[in-house]
């Protein structure tokens, strides 16, 4: 039997709550496999030569993203062990705000350093008190692509957190409600 939700309407079977679940799961694990990986590449580009690393915004650059790798990495076990077993890792509620309150904080710190480091990546190479040599400066502007790219899967992930999220504040749960079987349409 189907029990009821907060907002009064009927849960929908569960099997059709689960595939629905499943797909909007499968799609969080990867943006944030896609996340963890361009946030890596970012950051091990940015450290991989010392030249650049004398400016502070690439230092941030690297830093940023070695956060948002490190959160990645734990919001895509979070992801695929909700795939896999079919519950969140901390309970729902918890879960659903650590996730949505994380993508945006670390997607809007990544932006800010990819483009302050997008900035110094402009001007690279330009003076002589700078003397970087241009294959530095390349790496440089990879970094900030890479970066910015973290940033945008991120913000989409930011933007399925925050549909479960307020599917969860509006029903009670995360999963879909779907409509009671004595509905017309």
């Amino acid at each position: 039997m189907a029990s009821p939700l907060r907002n009064g309407a009927q849960a929908a079977p569960a099997g059709g709550r689960r595939k629905e679940s499943r797909r909007l799961g499968a799609l969080l694990l990867v943006l944030r496999v896609a996340a963890l990986c361009f946030s890596l590449a970012a950051a091990v580009l940015a450290a991989t030569d010392g030249a650049v690393l004398r400016l502070a915004p690439f230092r941030f650059l690297l830093a940023a993203n070695a956060v948002v790798a490190v959160y990645s990495v734990f919001e895509v076990a979070a992801a695929a062990w909700e795939v896999a077993k079919g519950a969140t890792l901390l309970p729902e509620a918890l879960q659903l705000w650590f996730d949505f309150g994380h993508d945006q904080g670390f997607g809007y710190m990544a932006l800010a350093a990819a483009a302050a480091a997008a900035r110094e990546a402009a001007l690279c190479g330009g003076g002589q008190e700078r003397n970087i040599s241009s294959t530095a400066c390349l790496q440089g502007d990879i970094a900030v692509g890479l970066g910015f790219a973290a940033f945008a899967f991120l913000a989409l992930a930011a933007l399925a957190t925050g549909f479960r999220l307020v599917r969860f504040l509006a029903t009670g749960s995360r999963l879909p409600a779907g409509t009671s079987s004595s509905s017309p349409y």
